[in-house]
């Protein structure tokens, strides 16, 4: 399988990336960059245009990454992430965050903890803040795309190799 990537700074946003972040989504969404594509070129991450009612700035778009960190926050990853990173390490990269983009990470309100993996792990892989969390997430998922052709666009197939 194809590895993901984080996008070219200078390459803006597209048509394209628009639609299939609306698909993703189920809605339109608000202003945003691509912070990192997925195998098959679309969004996986987006940056979110920061704004005050809105405590996550990377937000992960990617159907089958949100599906795979689902199952896995479902089945007591939050909890497990937390206990095997530390409070310490995970309150760094709150501090980092709020010192970067204004919150915490998912807009948690003090103290060590995991809230959502889906929040640190698209803060990884954008490269935004590489963080223990996201690799702790990472290493468990099973299938993080699909092997053939697109989640959010099925004409989308992989490249070939």
């Amino acid at each position: 399988m194809p590895e993901a990537s984080k996008p070219e700074a200078s390459k803006p946003r597209t048509s394209r990336d628009l639609a299939a972040v609306a698909r993703q989504l189920g809605r339109e969404p608000r202003p945003f960059r691509v912070a990192a594509r997925c195998p098959f070129g679309l969004p996986s991450v987006i940056e979110n245009e920061r704004a005050r009612n809105m405590p996550t700035s990377f937000w992960l778009t990617c159907p089958s990454l949100v599906a795979e960190i689902s199952r896995i926050e479902s089945t007591g990853g939050v909890r497990e992430a937390g206990e095997s990173v530390g409070a310490e390490a995970v309150g760094a990269i709150h501090e980092e965050h709020r010192a970067l983009y204004g919150t915490r990470v998912a807009g948690v309100r003090e103290g060590g903890n995991v809230k959502c993996l889906h929040a640190f792990t698209a803060l990884g892989l954008a490269g935004a803040i590489p963080n223990a969390v996201a690799e702790w997430t990472l290493e468990r998922l099973e299938r993080p795309y699909p092997e053939d052709s697109c989640c959010t666009d099925a004409s989308v197939e992989a490249p070939k190799t």
